[in-house]
């Protein structure tokens, strides 16, 4: 059963409570019945700001992983949700979704859909909570790669065509599965 580490949040918007778990935006969101069947699923989530490939803040965006059933032994979802005045959510299966770590440094996680588009994301957290929130976003990525018996886990250095000789860029490795198809 999918069962995520609790996290703490020293966010406004995250209120504690929900067996255990700390509750945020989209747990609430759950909670408040619009989405019927996901409203007692095991939720994982976090703040992020959606970022260019350089850097420049785009929008705010809240992105979860969840099982749909309690009785799965992974997530199978992954939600994206903006905040209210533009609200919009995303319900999307992780088997067309692929998950990377971008920019360790800058606590930024790079997202490519099943049809080629590609978004950035920066942890938005309090400072003194990144290492630790980011942390367990690295171990669920992981996990979410080891457990696809058919994809065995790689690591590989991103290139990237400009700053190759800038060390400030942090480590811009990405683990994925050697047999991803679109």
């Amino acid at each position: 059963m999918f069962s995520p580490q609790s996290h703490h949040s020293l966010d406004s918007s995250v209120s504690s409570g929900y067996l255990g778990f700390e509750m945020g935006d989209l747990r609430r969101c759950l909670d408040s019945g619009e989405y019927g069947a996901l409203k007692d699923c095991h939720l994982y989530e976090s703040n992020f700001l959606q970022v260019t490939k350089a850097g420049d803040i785009a929008t705010r965006v809240t992105m979860g992983i969840a099982a749909s059933s309690a009785h799965l032994e992974m997530p199978d979802l992954m939600l994206l949700a903006r905040p209210v005045p533009c609200l919009t959510e995303r319900l999307l299966p992780l088997k067309f979704v692929r998950l990377y770590i971008h920019d360790e440094s800058r606590f930024q996680l790079k997202v490519r859909l099943a049809n080629g588009r590609t978004f950035y994301l920066q942890l938005l957290t309090h400072p003194l909570r990144q290492n630790e929130v980011f942390g367990h976003w690295v171990r669920l990525l992981y996990r979410l790669r080891f457990y696809r018996s058919n994809a065995p886990l790689t690591y590989e250095k991103e290139t990237a065509l400009h700053h190759q000789d800038d060390d400030t860029q942090g480590n811009q490795g990405f683990l994925y599965p050697q047999t991803y198809t679109h």
